[in-house]
């Protein structure tokens, strides 16, 4: 089985599938792509290269096969045409021939994530020879919860993973992204997140999911 997450911004992967990727590096090829540096807009210029550092160590931790990286505009996916992102995208498919694609809610209150989700459900439409077989969205901690849609846009998850063995490695992984984590009670702190994946778990008979 090959899984491919793709993530706007670095800790996005973490954040939304961290655990996940822990659980499965053992045994399936768990690829990351990350879209922006995540730094134009909120750090000076030089804050690019310490997050892209952050997600490697943090992605070591986790177990990921390889972590690929694009230099589109953070915060401004939105001025792209939509199909840029996509083709890109598109490429990392037929690159890496993934069974399994994770993508960004497309409820989030963060625009770049609604961009992205976007672009991953045209990249992978179920057109004749489309290799991806599954496409799952996660939840992203202080972004998905923060939005006010209703209906479909609504995160309300059918399928949970259990990460009673691997929460550790995801909040250890989580605490390399030293600019991105923040005091409790904010939901990027290391405990909020353990609670997090604790209230999911206890939703479906776990300790964390």
């Amino acid at each position: 089985m090959v899984n491919l997450i793709i993530a706007a911004h670095p800790d996005d992967e973490v954040l939304g599938c961290g655990g996940f990727i822990a659980n499965r590096a053992s045994s399936e090829k768990c690829y990351v792509l990350i879209l922006t540096g995540g730094a134009t807009g909120r750090y000076d210029d030089e804050m690019s290269a310490i997050l892209r550092q952050n997600a490697k160590d943090a992605n070591k931790v986790l177990g990921t096969a390889e972590l690929f990286f694009e230099d589109l505009p953070n915060q401004k996916l939105e001025t792209l045409p939509i199909i840029e992102v996509t083709q890109i995208i598109e490429k990392y498919i037929k690159k890496l021939s993934p069974t399994r694609v994770f993508t960004q809610h497309g409820g989030d209150i963060n625009r770049d994530h609604q961009v992205v989700f976007e672009a991953t459900m045209t990249a992978t439409r179920p057109i004749v020879g489309q290799i991806v077989q599954e496409v799952y969205t996660y939840n992203t901690p202080s972004s998905t919860e923060w939005n006010f849609y209703e209906g479909e846009k609504v995160f309300i998850p059918t399928v949970y993973e259990n990460i009673e063995q691997s929460i550790d490695k995801k909040l250890e992984a989580m605490s390399f992204y030293k600019s991105e984590c923040r005091d409790y009670p904010h939901p990027r702190s290391i405990k909020a997140l353990r609670l997090h994946a604790n209230y999911w778990g206890l939703t479906v008979g776990y300790e964390y999911a």
